[in-house]
């Protein structure tokens, strides 16, 4: 029997648990769908490819971790040919939502508040709550481990922050999605329970994800692109400068921007890395497993 996987939108519609459950009732029990907000970073959990043609049917890009002023970020296709890509470091964007690891969520900026949605399993169900953790004035990290009211092995599946009032779910003036979810199930639950939400959850309009975005900091020239190629079923990481502190990397292909990721300031690479920019870290493993557990 083939178990069939809701997909994040769904599940959030239907999904319901008491407050008994959540430790309390000071959190929100999710019962709508998940914020149509704008998405920073390319904070989306949505596939950065999805062009069968190509087979790169599925691209994703991770900041892997910082070592004395480099980054290194990982690219993963799950598509079944090779793909080619082109890459460059801007500086991040003023306002973001940083996903740290599993259960760490940083917020940079000024916003009255930020409230997080986490899901957790109790009793062999799965959970949903809908937080608000507080303020931020400049640069704020939150870990849903310190959170009363939910579980301690939750985990973060998207990121709500507000300039002002009413904080509403779904009414943010920034949101971002988990864009390691599905990893994050595999670790903390054993098995993917909710689908990643690759529906156009976190879509700004009603385009359905067709419309093309204006990369910050306009349309790239040639020359300031670093090319990368990464093979079928496989993740190729790679070093970035970052001498002033957190850099960001916006992905290409073929012209058109897949995904924009800021460096995980807050992760430090497990060993050394002593590569120039655009340079092929090896092993890609060592640090992308790191990354996902926040070790």
């Amino acid at each position: 029997m083939t178990r069939e996987i809701p997909s994040r939108r769904e599940w959030l519609r239907t999904v319901t648990v008491t407050a008994t459950v959540i430790g309390g009732a000071s959190g929100s029990v999710a019962g709508g769908g998940r914020p149509n907000a704008a998405v920073p970073d390319g904070g989306d959990d949505e596939p950065a490819c999805t062009d069968p043609e190509s087979g790169a049917v599925d691209v994703r890009l991770v900041p892997a971790c910082v070592d004395d002023g480099t980054a290194v970020f990982c690219a993963s296709n799950d598509g079944s040919r090779p793909v080619s890509l082109e890459w460059r470091a801007v500086a991040p964007p003023a306002e973001r939502i940083e996903f740290v690891d599993c259960q760490t969520v940083r917020v940079v900026g000024e916003f009255e508040d930020v409230i997080l949605e986490a899901t957790f399993l109790s009793g062999g169900e799965i959970g949903n709550v809908i937080e608000p953790v507080g303020g931020v004035d400049g640069v704020r990290t939150f870990d849903v481990r310190e959170l009363e009211s939910v579980p301690d092995d939750a985990i973060v599946g998207t990121a709500e922050a507000f300039r002002d009032g009413p904080v509403v779910p779904g009414a943010g003036d920034l949101a971002a999605s988990n864009p390691e979810f599905d990893d994050c199930q595999e670790t903390a639950f054993g098995e993917v329970l909710v689908g990643d939400g690759a529906d156009g959850a976190d879509s700004t309009d009603d385009s359905d994800g067709e419309e093309e975005r204006e990369p910050r900091g306009g349309e790239p020239d040639a020359a300031e692109l670093e090319s990368l190629t990464v093979p079928a079923g496989e993740t190729t990481c790679f070093a970035v400068d970052a001498p002033d502190g957190p850099v960001a990397v916006q992905l290409f292909r073929e012209g058109d921007l897949l995904v924009e990721r800021t460096s995980a300031a807050d992760v430090a690479c497990p060993r050394s890395v002593s590569a120039d920019s655009g340079e092929v870290v090896e092993p890609p493993a060592t640090f992308v497993d790191d990354r996902r557990t926040g070790e």
